[in-house]
């Protein structure tokens, strides 16, 4: 029998136990599962010139950004910060174009990066196609360019949707090269039961996989894959995987995640938990009776998402634009992903900005990067 001091020592150490394995699955269900909406209070101030909206890192960021109102369901852009009133937590910023919002706004609103809100304001020339998948058919967005024959598959990341990829479309714009934003399986529109769940990548790509085969099918002869934060482990699967490899010209990468595990481990010591908390969140992710638990198809496979620890496993030439501000996926690991692929991965930094929010922070030096990259190592192949 044990003493009374040796059960308190076991409950000692029985208790932080016990509290790192709740946290490792409370983190779990966060990384692979649909969470709610990040609502802010909002409105419009009397001249109906500015948006008032809490204050915090984002809502205080520079750039263009915008607003959604869940209640009247429409978008409100806006940009220059006019007041940061720190005492009473709010900031006040410019609305773009000046009276855009028709009557009043909030009181709560979600927060977004989208600033286009409809595909006819990056391209007039659009049309919505239905891809098959093996999910049924996936809606995309297909924007005409004068370059028929080069293609770009923009591929969103997890928990938003193709809409948010309409910066990306703006930016590869000058090339007037042929745009595809399709949707896939962890997506509403796609698959209601999947979407409340996501595979990190390790299923999604087979999805953007189709959109490849579309484009093939409708004269693409050289593909450009560009993936934002989870789209990045999208494209690089894709890239490795697709029947139509040797069309895929290059990869394009914003705030990639190209290390499940390092970006996991990144997570969780910014949440002052030790490593083996993280150990225990991607143990529970591989073992298949959890992994069903949360709703997903297949174990996740984290040898499957690694590009840094692995050497030379990206054969394709590729761009990575990265905020070294980025606090979800650290610039260092995109820093280690260059150096583990230092002959087909070039690294540019871009000026301080929250996760791929880049493009938000600075469109002229986001697009200038993106199409001097293209310029000097896609097309000077062709």
């Amino acid at each position: 029998m044990l003493t009374t001091r040796r059960m308190l020592i076991c409950v000692g150490f029985l208790l932080p136990a016990a509290g790192l394995f709740g946290f490792a699955v409370v983190m779990a269900r966060k990384i692979v599962k649909r969470g709610p909406k990040d609502y802010r209070r909002a409105q419009v101030t009397d001249d109906g010139r500015r948006v008032r909206i809490d204050l915090d890192d984002y809502t205080k960021a520079p750039g263009d950004f915008a607003v959604f109102d869940p209640a009247t369901e429409q978008y409100t852009r806006v940009g220059e910060i006019t007041l940061i009133n720190e005492d009473q937590k709010y900031v006040e910023r410019r609305i773009y174009p000046p009276g855009s919002v028709p009557g009043s706004l909030g009181p709560i609103v979600d927060w977004t990066p989208d600033v286009f809100f409809e595909p006819s304001a990056v391209g007039p020339r659009y049309e919505e196609v239905h891809i098959p998948t093996a999910y049924g058919a996936a809606p995309a967005w297909l924007f005409e360019g004068k370059n028929a024959d080069t293609w770009v598959i923009h591929i969103h990341g997890s928990w938003t949707d193709r809409s948010i990829m309409f910066r990306d479309v703006h930016a590869f714009s000058p090339l007037g090269f042929t745009s595809l934003v399709p949707s896939f399986r962890s997506d509403v529109e796609v698959s209601t039961p999947q979407a409340e769940s996501s595979h990190l990548g390790q299923t999604e790509w087979r999805d953007v996989e189709s959109a490849v085969a579309y484009a093939v099918a409708h004269g693409a002869q050289r593909i450009i894959l560009s993936g934002w934060s989870m789209g990045g482990t999208i494209a690089l699967l894709t890239a490795e995987h697709s029947a139509y490899r040797g069309r895929i010209a290059g990869i394009v990468l914003v705030g990639p995640v190209t290390s499940w595990r390092k970006t996991i481990t990144a997570g969780a010591q910014a949440a002052g938990v030790p490593a083996v908390g993280a150990g225990l969140v991607m143990s529970l992710l591989q073992a298949p009776p959890f992994a069903k638990m949360l709703g997903l198809d297949e174990p996740i496979n984290f040898d499957a998402l690694e590009w840094v620890d692995i050497p030379n496993r990206v054969s394709i030439p590729t761009l990575v634009l990265h905020s070294s501000a980025d606090q979800e996926v650290p610039w260092e690991i995109s820093a280690a992903f260059q150096r583990a692929n230092p002959d087909t991965v070039t690294l540019v930094p871009l000026p301080e900005a929250h996760h791929t929010q880049e493009w938000n922070v600075s469109p002229h030096t986001f697009t200038n990067e993106l199409t001097s990259w293209i310029n000097q190592t896609i097309l000077t192949e062709g």
